[in-house]
């Protein structure tokens, strides 16, 4: 009996990482949607009923954080958690001492690090998009981006003009990028955020406020000036905001990578191979992008180190972990 707590962003994606394999392997599951994509997750239910799977091996859980502290409690064989590092600390105080299997997908605090000898206008709308894709709303979104200081006033220039193209409106709206938040919480985060680095000695480039419109509307924004005392630069933001940092060199940047608790993805862009295997060989994260970034493949595991998470989904690894091996030793008489 497996029990899946999953996320609000991806609602179909994240769950069926951990769904899909679990039933494969012969698990039932007991599945609460986030309380913020509960209709997505009911509907999720019906389609696997209407497929054939049995309404009591597949069962939606619907409700608020109650219900799935609930349903942690139950006497479970594993634990599926798709969420903050916050949440899925408090799932693990919670299962302690109980040894049913854990498994944690958390959030991050995910670098790129752009090296001196990229095509520079490319490049800064790679990695553009790897952070206010979804809105800034990923748990691999870029959250933090250090330039070589060869090209970083080039590199910010061809960035600010990205994202100042960005269209921000309705998102059933094919022309649309940028659209509202989901949670209103997240608001009070980014101006936060925001408030923090400019008190420190930040620029605003673009952006910076909320808009004025019904829903939870941020404008997307680039901030310079940054460094690690800022907790633009430290804490998970999930919206539409980055900050760029200059860096003497690929150690420098090594160095302000790995300098966080969390280790979900990390990027290099230069088109230099070695390079960006050389770099990438010393982070800490589950997942390097070479040239890319906010990526997910089926065929390769996706897992966390430090504050990311416990654990791994997709991949072969990821259905591995929905089973339970046994050996059997046997002799004919």
């Amino acid at each position: 009996m497996v029990a899946n707590v999953s996320a609000w962003n991806y609602p179909w994606f994240v769950g069926s990482n951990v769904f899909i394999p679990a039933l494969l392997a012969g698990n039932a599951v007991l599945y609460k949607p986030s309380e913020f994509a509960s209709l997505t997750g009911l509907e999720i239910a019906r389609l696997m009923a209407g497929s054939g799977v049995p309404e009591d091996v597949f069962v939606p859980i619907v409700g608020a954080g109650e219900a799935g502290a609930a349903l942690v409690a139950q006497p479970v064989d594993g634990i599926f958690f798709t969420g903050s590092a916050a949440t899925g600390e408090r799932i693990a105080r919670a299962a302690a001492g109980r040894l049913a299997k854990l498994q944690l997908e958390l959030g991050g605090k995910d670098p790129a690090y752009v090296c001196d000898d990229v095509e520079v206008p490319r490049a800064a709308a790679s990695v553009a998009d790897g952070a206010f894709y979804n809105t800034g709303q990923s748990c691999c979104s870029v959250e933090r981006i250090y330039v070589h200081e060869r090209i970083f006033d080039r590199f910010v220039e061809a960035f600010v003009a990205e994202v100042r193209g960005y269209r921000v409106g309705d998102p059933m709206d094919e022309s649309t990028y940028i659209g509202p938040l989901a949670r209103a919480a997240q608001l009070d985060v980014l101006e936060s955020q925001v408030a923090d680095a400019v008190a420190k000695g930040a620029q605003v480039l673009v952006g910076g406020r909320r808009l004025a419109r019904p829903g939870n509307w941020f404008e997307p924004t680039v901030l310079t000036g940054v460094d690690h005392s800022m907790s633009v630069m430290r804490e998970e933001t999930f919206g539409p905001l980055v900050g760029l940092m200059p860096v003497a060199d690929d150690e420098a940047a090594l160095a302000l990578m790995n300098d966080t608790p969390y280790g979900l993805t990390a990027g290099v862009f230069t088109p230099d191979r070695e390079r960006a295997r050389r770099i990438l060989e010393g982070v800490r994260a589950g997942s390097a992008y070479w040239n890319c970034c906010d990526r997910v493949s089926p065929r390769l595991p996706w897992s966390g180190v430090g504050r990311s998470g416990i654990g791994l989904t997709l991949s072969r690894a990821g259905i591995e972990t929905f089973t339970r091996p046994k050996a059997w030793h046997m002799r004919s008489p």
